[in-house]
């Protein structure tokens, strides 16, 4: 599980982000992210309804945060907003690692 203290929750955060970050598109998801003045990374996501009911949503949820426990140690000074698209869903979680880890290196956020 994710730290709290690595996850963003307002709704000011994610504005934010949403509106001075870049964004790099995937498959079936897009990271925004912006640079931070803490030393920490700290990460938000957001499932849309369109993904499917709250089970899934969740389940889609907790993959992420359990794939992001790994990265967030890697990458400093950022904040990141994951948003993920309907066709996530098929996905099985090797997948799903293997895609944002390639969103991450995308954005030059991590070196793998």
């Amino acid at each position: 599980m994710l730290n709290a203290k690595n996850r963003l929750k307002k709704r000011k955060e994610f504005a934010y982000i949403y509106k001075k970050g870049k964004k790099v598109n995937g498959q079936n998801m897009s990271v925004f992210f912006v640079p931070s003045k803490f030393p920490i990374c700290r990460v938000g996501f957001s499932v849309s309804n369109k993904v499917g009911k709250a089970v899934v949503r969740n389940k889609v949820k907790r993959r992420l945060r359990h794939i992001m426990r790994d990265y967030v140690n890697k990458i400093n000074n950022y904040n990141l907003v994951i948003v993920v698209y309907p066709e996530i869903v098929n996905q099985d979680y090797n997948t799903l690692c293997k895609n944002l880890t390639l969103l991450l290196q995308k954005a030059k956020l991590i070196n793998e």
